[in-house]
């Protein structure tokens, strides 16, 4: 049933990638792949299996005629949004003037639109000498072949990639909002970038614990009946053994790093204290490993995630989406003020009871939201996509939840999913300070705008959004069973 799911979100991911990638390109916006170089990297490291692949731009600005390369296994990519024959020409026409086959033994070419049905072997032959050689039906692939490759991979592999191509699609999504023109165009263009303000440090120390004997003392004292699916799980039980409840620290090789002073909070209890380190946040936000730079954005996931929860709002834990829940035990509706041009409420969670028995529960609907992190221009900014989740119990998913969700989106108008945004904004920003966390080392600031003419008409429903009254059964009463 899950590898089904991931296939067709997969598909569906890949699909509206390649519409609005076409959609920028035909609005003579071709440099989109400049945005997405980086945002590939982690899915070609896994379909071609390259873990060193780099983007060669890092190394050398506008590094000509390839952007990534992995010179450990000899393979180059191009990325491009043209799909054309004349740019493959150009592209290698680069690649052997600059004699790259001393480096490398393949070239991808990759285009994010879709491929032509054929390209001209012998255009691309008349380019070539002894020393390298380039097959059309071969190294020129575009995200279908892509996502050919990605379901050859195991469900975890799947799931993976899932999740980087669903942060593409954000990036595609919010560079389109950043760039684009109408006729009638606004004087203000609002996007779902919202400006982060990181803590000066963050503080790194070597684990001690013994991940046998703590998953040992968990089933003896925390009526643990399994086994510990991760790393990470296993630190959280250390933690909670110790009487410390914090989510707000990330592990990686054996390590723990948090933005609050471990010497100075409850972590120090599972670390070395001699080993305890403080860290610039530039050592990074500014590193060329990515590993640092995924350590720093996941800190900044897992930071939120603990602010949010002390306003009732939960995250995914497979998807990694938040997704509000009752603020108080039996509630069946949940509303939340804000402001935007006017004072207003919002709905944020209810319970739906089924219309041919208004006795049982249908099911539970709640706002959700999914928050990446990107550096833009030296400036860190969440990028906030809202949805909406279905559950069977209010919390875990509804066998109907892609039915539901469908329903709802068909309903929703672009006003509607930017006051969204505008909603989850607010709430983010407002959360530091409504529940006594005015020293929380994350904040979250206003929305990204720019200014486009004069006044602009923004005479929107600040209000509740609609939320759909569905006319079925569709329960989960056997699951929930």
């Amino acid at each position: 049933m899950r590898q089904l799911e991931v296939e067709n979100q997969l598909r569906d991911v890949v699909s509206r990638i390649v519409v609005q990638v076409e959609l920028a390109t035909a609005q003579g916006r071709t440099d989109i792949n400049l945005a997405l170089e980086d945002a590939f990297i982690p899915i070609l490291k896994s379909v071609f299996n390259l873990p060193h692949l780099i983007n060669l731009n890092r190394k050398q600005k506008n590094f000509p005629g390839i952007d990534l390369g992995d010179d450990h296994d000899r393979v180059a990519f191009q990325v491009t949004s043209t799909i054309g024959l004349e740019k493959v020409k150009f592209t290698i026409g680069q690649f052997m003037s600059r004699s790259y086959y001393n480096t490398f033994d393949e070239l991808y070419v990759l285009m994010l639109g879709k491929k032509q049905a054929s390209y001209s072997q012998s255009a691309v032959n008349a380019l070539l000498t002894e020393d390298f050689s380039f097959n059309c039906a071969k190294h020129i692939i575009d995200l279908s072949d892509i996502l050919r490759m990605v379901t050859g991979l195991r469900l975890t592999a799947q799931e993976r990639v899932l999740s980087e191509l669903k942060h593409i699609l954000g990036e595609v999504d919010a560079f389109i909002s950043m760039r684009s023109e109408t006729v009638e165009a606004p004087t203000a263009i609002t996007t779902n970038l919202q400006e982060i303000r990181l803590p000066e440090a963050v503080y790194v120390a070597e684990l001690t614990i013994d991940d046998k004997a703590v998953i040992a003392q968990a089933k003896a004292e925390l009526n643990y009946k399994g086994y510990a699916k991760s790393r990470r799980s296993v630190v959280k039980m250390a933690l909670l053994l110790n009487d410390v409840s914090t989510d707000a620290w990330v592990c990686y090789n054996n390590k723990l790093f948090s933005f609050t002073d471990i010497e100075a909070s409850g972590l120090i209890s599972i670390v070395d204290e001699g080993t305890i380190e403080r860290l610039e946040i530039s050592d990074l936000a500014d590193s060329d490993e990515p590993d640092n730079v995924n350590i720093l954005k996941q800190l900044m996931w897992a930071e939120t995630r603990q602010m949010l929860k002390a306003r009732n709002v939960r995250s995914h834990p497979k998807d990694g989406f938040f997704f509000f829940v009752p603020g108080e035990d039996g509630q069946e509706l949940r509303k939340e003020a804000w402001v935007g041009k006017a004072s207003a409420t919002r709905t944020v969670y209810v319970v739906k009871y089924q219309k041919k028995d208004p006795d049982k529960i249908a099911h539970h609907q709640h706002l959700s939201f999914d928050l990446t992190f990107s550096n833009l221009g030296g400036t860190w900014f969440s990028q906030i996509v809202p949805s909406w989740y279905y559950s069977y119990d209010g919390f875990k998913r509804s066998n109907w939840h892609d039915k539901l969700l469908s329903k709802q989106k068909r309903l929703e108008l672009n006003l509607s999913v930017r006051n969204a945004v505008r909603f989850v904004a607010y709430f983010l920003s407002n959360t530091s300070s409504e529940e006594g966390l005015d020293e929380a080392p994350l904040s979250f600031g206003t929305l990204l705008e720019f200014d486009v003419g004069d006044e602009v008409d923004d005479d929107l429903d600040e209000g509740d959004v609609s939320i759909a009254d569905y006319d079925d059964d569709a329960t989960d009463e056997g699951m929930a069973a």
